[in-house]
């Protein structure tokens, strides 16, 4: 008498099966011209610690935005903005390869794991080569100021070197977002004595990208 009920679980797993598997596993992005994504910026540095080449607190919010098949950057204060070239902010909301290595490895699915070389130079010392990893936790919905969305939860862990030489170093960890509907990383924090948050304030798709 067991026999319809477990053919009947059967039917259900194997419905739900597909939905699962669809929804925890996306494929790499096409971009198209005319698709943005403006981010706040917020950086919270150790007293003392200085930086030098690029630095994100230039302005509090940044705009990305492709053009000619390629993403150019927008510093945004107030209602002013300006062309600026940052890898660092394309790499917050693309997670294309920069400053924190390979953001994102698609097929994303939750369970990935990977690992990546990053380069690292505290002022005053010579620059060095840090080993990083990277882990898709889960697959949750995450609030943003533009919304909620279904995302990846992504975990990267690195050692960082001391400020000074001879300081002891930490163990950073970085925990960012990435949906697949918005096509970027929508949220973004760092964990440690240095702080770094991001988030998604407005994005537009091309009409062809829109579901």
């Amino acid at each position: 008498m067991f026999r319809p009920a477990l053919g009947l679980i059967g039917i259900l797993i194997l419905l739900l099966i597909p939905h699962s598997s669809h929804a925890q596993q996306a494929e790499a992005p096409a971009y198209k011209d005319g698709d943005w994504w403006r981010v706040k910026v917020d950086v919270v540095r150790p007293t003392g610690v200085s930086v030098a080449g690029e630095f994100l607190e230039r302005f509090p919010e940044y705009l990305v935005r492709f053009e000619s098949n390629q993403p150019k950057v927008f510093g945004v204060q107030g209602n002013e903005s300006k062309e600026v070239n940052s890898e660092a902010a394309t790499a917050l909301v693309l997670g294309r390869p920069a400053w924190l290595g390979e953001m994102l490895r698609f097929p994303l699915r939750v369970g990935l794991t990977w690992s990546d070389r990053v380069k690292f130079q505290p002022p005053g010392m010579q620059m060095r080569l840090e080993d990083a990893k990277y882990e898709v936790q889960a697959w949750e919905k995450i609030k943003t100021p533009k919304g909620e969305f279904d995302a990846f939860k992504i975990v990267m862990t690195m050692r960082a070197p001391g400020p000074k030489p001879l300081a002891p170093g930490e163990t950073r960890t970085h925990t960012y977002y990435y949906a697949p509907d918005v096509k970027a990383i929508v949220s973004f924090d760092t964990s440690g004595s240095f702080r770094l948050a991001s988030t998604l304030i407005d994005f537009r798709l091309s009409k062809q990208d829109l579901r």
